[in-house]
C-alpha cells in the first residue's frame, strides 16, 4: 500500500509532530507498506533524502504527482499547516482516500477554522478528520459543523522507554521537563514555578531539575535561571538524543509538563512509559493517559502546579507510590495499538481494508 504523509514540518526539526510522523511511517514500513513523507522543511538544500526506507520529499511542488501515486493521503495538521491541508484537499478531490489528523488544540481559534472550512469547502469533501485527543477533537468538531472526528492518539514504543528497575532510591529528587523552548510550551513559567517550589520544600531535600530542549527561548530560560539564582540545581542542556534521555529518565522520578494547550503530550507519554510521575496541567490532552493521584498529579493553575511539585519532593511516600504504579503498569498507547487505529482511519476514509493490521481489526474511537 502506498501511503503519503504530508507535514509542514519534519526532521531535522525536533517536535511532537515531527517525531510522531517519522515513527508512524517507520512502523508502516515495517508492515511492508510503501511510505513517502512530503514536507516543506529543507534539509541541507537537498530535495529528497532517505530515512529508514521512507522516501522524504522536501519539494511541495511534487504534491500533485505524489497524490496521484498514493493509495492514501494522510495530512498532519497543526495550527498553521497549509501543505498538509492542501494535500488532503487535493487527495479528496482526486478520489484518493484522505485523512487529516489535527495535532494541536485549535481552542478559541475554532471560528477561524470554521470560516476556512466554509471557504475551502471542507465539509463537502470526503476527508476523514481525526484528532490526537478528545481535547483536540472538540474544537475540530465545532469548526466542521458537528462532523464526526476520530480520536487517533499519538503513540510511543513503550518497550523502549520501559524502566529497568522497579523503583528508584536516590538521595536527590530529580525532576525532568522535555519541550521545545517556545512560548506555547511555557518554559519561562516553568522556571518561575521551580523557583517558587524550592521555597516550599525543606532545605535538607536535595533537588535537581533538568529542562531538556532547544528553541528560540532557550537563551531567555538560561538567563532567567541565572537571575533567580537557581542554576546550581536547575540545568538546561539543550536537546539530547533519545538514548541519553532514556538514561536520564532512569534516574529521575518526576516529569513536568507546564503547557496549558497541550493537544496530547508525546514527551509526557514517554516519561510515563519510563515510570516517572507526571505533573501536568488539567484540561490538556495529557489527561488521556494521566489520572490525578494515579499516574501523576494534575493542576488547574500555575500555583497548583507549584504545590504539586513541592508535594512530590517532600512527600516521599506519595512520590514512590505513583512511581511504583507507573513502573508496574505499562501505558496503553504503544505503536502496536495506535498503528492499527491509523489504519482503521484509512479504511474509514475509503481505503481498502487490508490496510488494517494483520492480527486485529479495531474500531476507531469517535469524539463524543
Amino acid at each position: 500500500m502506498r501511503i503519503l504523509h504530508t507535514t509542514d514540518t519534519y526532521a531535522p526539526i525536533v517536535g511532537g509532530i515531527e517525531v510522531l510522523v517519522r515513527a508512524l511511517a517507520e512502523s508502516q514500513v515495517a508492515l511492508g507498506h510503501d511510505v513517502t513523507v512530503l514536507t516543506r522543511t529543507p534539509d541541507r538544500n537537498t530535495m529528497t533524502s532517505p530515512s529508514a526506507n521512507i522516501e522524504v520529499c522536501r519539494d511541495p511542488r511534487a504534491l500533485a504527482s505524489l497524490v496521484a501515486g498514493a493509495d492514501v493521503v494522510h495530512g498532519h495538521v497543526s495550527a498553521i499547516s497549509p501543505l498538509a491541508l492542501r494535500a488532503v484537499e487535493v487527495g479528496a478531490r482526486a478520489g484518493v482516500p484522505s485523512v487529516a489528523t489535527v495535532h494541536s488544540v485549535w481552542g478559541r481559534a475554532w471560528p477561524l477554522f470554521r470560516a476556512t472550512a466554509a471557504a475551502r469547502g471542507w465539509n463537502d469533501l470526503p476527508i476523514q478528520w481525526a484528532a490526537v485527543s478528545e481535547v483536540a477533537a472538540g474544537p475540530v468538531r465545532r469548526a466542521l459543523g458537528g462532523r464526526e472526528v476520530l480520536v487517533v492518539p499519538n503513540a510511543v514504543d513503550t518497550g523502549y522507554w520501559a524502566p529497568t528497575v522497579r523503583t528508584r532510591h536516590t538521595d536527590v529528587v530529580t525532576l525532568v521537563a522535555v519541550m521545545r523552548m517556545v512560548s506555547r510550551k511555557r518554559p519561562l513559567e516553568l522556571v518561575n514555578a521551580l523557583h517558587r517550589m524550592r521555597a516550599l520544600v525543606p532545605d535538607h531535600v536535595a533537588i535537581e531539575a533538568v529542562l531538556v530542549g532547544d528553541g528560540p527561548l532557550l537563551g531567555a530560560v538560561r538567563r532567567r535561571v541565572d537571575r533567580l539564582g537557581i542554576s546550581e540545581w536547575v540545568h538546561t542542556p539543550g536537546d539530547v538524543a533519545h538514548p541519553e534521555l532514556r538514561d536520564l529518565y532512569r534516574r529521575a522520578e518526576v516529569f513536568i509538563a507546564p503547557a496549558t494547550h497541550e493537544s496530547f503530550g508525546l514527551a509526557a507519554l514517554e516519561a510515563r512509559a519510563a515510570g516517572l510521575a507526571v505533573v501536568a496541567r488539567s484540561g490538556t490532552g495529557i489527561t488521556e493517559f494521566i489520572t490525578h493521584e494515579v499516574e501523576g498529579l494534575l493542576a488547574d493553575s500555575d500555583p497548583a502546579l507549584t504545590e504539586h511539585l513541592a508535594r512530590l519532593c517532600r512527600d516521599e511516600a506519595t512520590r514512590r507510590r505513583i512511581v511504583l504504579h507507573n513502573h508496574l503498569t505499562r501505558p496503553a498507547f504503544d505503536w502496536s495499538d495506535v498503528r492499527e487505529l491509523n489504519a482503521a482511519a484509512y479504511v474509514q476514509a475509503g481505503a481498502v481494508d487490508n490496510l488494517v493490521g494483520r492480527s486485529s481489526n479495531p474500531e476507531p474511537k469517535f469524539a463524543a
